[in-house]
């Protein structure tokens, strides 16, 4: 109703309805039976709405516990893929390939998954080199760009995860300068993967490559890029 009405318009309304009421039939001596039968059918239809209302609750009820399970979380999708596992040292076989390149030596380290599943790389590894002697080489290392990233190559799917399938390999660009003290024997490599993951020898014909020492005061330096899908994968 309006709630402009005044109390006037209530009454007139009112009235109105009063005669409009007065203007309908009555019914008279309406059998009994056909009350008890009214009577009968309204109850049967009142039993019967709330029965289904009943039903519904319970349908809905029992849904939500077979969905949430007897631990009270939801069940995880069919279509769910597990998580990668990281690769680990013992998982993967390590080749260095080296090649001089104005007073220092440059290539990359290939590291080959040689487990029967997939596994993952990320970040940048710890390497270092060793000498005959089976001594560290003194060296400072400084981060460098990926090789695809030099090449303005356009970025791998995926990075900077790398997923190795068996078989395939992750690469680590790297560039070794002035060595100084100049070494006189072979040298060594080793990555250390980080997280745990472990640390392994890589070797080659290649690995045994020693720069010159072009500037007796100066550090030898080592750059280290980080995982990336091997050129050759």
């Amino acid at each position: 109703m309006d709630d402009d009405l005044n109390q006037d318009d209530l009454n007139q309304l009112e009235q109105v309805l009063r005669d409009r009421a007065a203007e309908v039939p009555q019914v008279q001596d309406v059998p009994p039976t056909m009350l008890m039968r009214a009577r009968r059918r309204v109850a049967r239809n009142a039993v019967a709405s709330v029965l289904g209302a009943v039903l519904i609750v319970a349908g809905a009820s029992a849904g939500l516990a077979n969905l949430h399970g007897s631990g009270g979380t939801l069940p995880e999708s069919s279509g769910s893929v597990a998580p990668l596992t990281g690769c680990a040292a013992s998982d993967l076989q390590g080749k260095v390939s080296l090649e001089g390149a104005m007073g220092s030596v440059e290539g990359s380290i290939d590291l080959k998954n040689t487990g029967g599943a997939v596994c993952t790389l990320t970040g940048r590894p710890a390497v270092s080199i060793w000498n005959s002697q089976g001594q560290a080489v003194a060296v400072q290392v400084a981060a460098s760009e990926p090789q695809w990233k030099a090449n303005a190559a356009p970025q791998p799917q995926g990075w900077p995860v790398v997923s190795l399938q068996p078989g395939s390999a992750a690469s680590v660009r790297v560039r070794w300068s002035n060595a100084c003290p100049q070494l006189s024997g072979p040298v060594s490599w080793k990555i250390d993967l980080g997280n745990g993951a472990g640390s392994l020898d890589a070797s080659s014909a290649d690995a045994s490559f020693v720069p010159p020492c072009n500037g007796p005061t100066e550090p030898s330096t080592l750059e280290v890029g980080p995982f990336e899908p091997s050129a050759g994968a």
